[in-house]
């Protein structure tokens, strides 16, 4: 049986580089098999149902983010009981591909390079699901050129990156994922471990014991990490004096600052911004 075909340009409206559309599927199948000469990146907002990819059904529900390759030959069913899937999904052109490829994920062979039979398939915790999903809705109200969509796959490969990291067989909890990710400001950093303890939303000895379990650390250690990430960052980035980064990071010693560096990066943080800002 000769399949389908989908060609980007009949989607697309002068100017546009990419499309993009939040859709109901409301029936057991709205559309045939088919594949593409475009890339696809679809996650599922909420409902149920199948899948059908590369001749397997796979179940489908809030949360599930998929990259669908030009040659992957699929389509979608929802469930009969479910009232339908709302997805929302963005196809745009191979040569985007590879300029992610190329910039960012060289000689990977994951995501959307991978050579399996199967597309990658992620699930996303609720509070991720949202934040993408709100980026994709203020996307959806400017121009779709590239600027956008670059934009717009950043911040979603960004969000999959950092929680790929953060995820192991031990199967962290989305709620210290959270924490993770949102420990980044100077008020936070100035209330130490309690700022931490805020964003988890638990007990103090709780969250520490779940750290150490996870990262074989204690919570002090793990914040001091994230701090020097931080620090890292505005050391390349900026001009700052280094007392007043350290400062912004909880430390009002300048020595103690210096010493969890050093200890984390091995050299100093002078040496640090000196040798990553030397232009060649």
């Amino acid at each position: 049986m000769d399949i389908p075909v989908f060609e980007l340009s009949g989607f697309l409206h002068p100017g546009e580089t990419f499309h993009m559309v939040r859709v109901n599927i409301v029936s057991r199948q709205d559309l045939s098999v088919h594949s593409h000469d475009y890339a696809e990146l679809l996650w599922i907002e909420k409902g149920s149902g199948y899948h059908l990819v590369n001749g397997e059904r796979q179940r489908i529900g809030p949360g599930d983010l998929i990259m669908i390759r030009p040659q992957d030959a699929h389509t979608y069913a929802a469930s009969p009981k479910s009232g339908g899937i709302t997805l929302i999904n963005i196809a745009f052109p191979v040569e985007t591909l590879h300029h992610f490829h190329e910039r960012y994920f060289p000689g990977s062979t994951h995501y959307f390079w991978s050579a399996g039979p199967m597309p990658y398939r992620i699930q996303l915790p609720a509070e991720i699901l949202h934040q993408i999903s709100a980026h994709a809705e203020e996307t959806m109200g400017h121009p779709r050129n590239n600027i956008e969509l670059d934009s717009l796959l950043l911040s979603v490969f960004r969000q999959i990156t950092l929680y790929e990291a953060l995820s192991t067989p031990a199967n962290i909890p989305v709620w210290l994922v959270h924490a993770i990710q949102e420990y980044t400001t100077s008020d936070l950093f100035c209330r130490g471990c309690a700022g931490f303890v805020a964003l988890c939303g638990r007990n103090g000895d709780y969250v520490n014991r779940t750290v150490r379990l996870h990262f074989g650390k204690s919570l002090t250690e793990l914040i001091n990490e994230l701090k020097m990430r931080y620090a890292a960052t505005q050391l390349i980035i900026t001009n700052m004096p280094i007392k007043e980064i350290s400062s912004n990071c909880g430390f009002p010693n300048l020595g103690h600052f210096y010493k969890i560096f050093k200890s984390l990066y091995n050299q100093t943080p002078k040496k640090y911004r000196r040798l990553n800002q030397t232009m060649f």
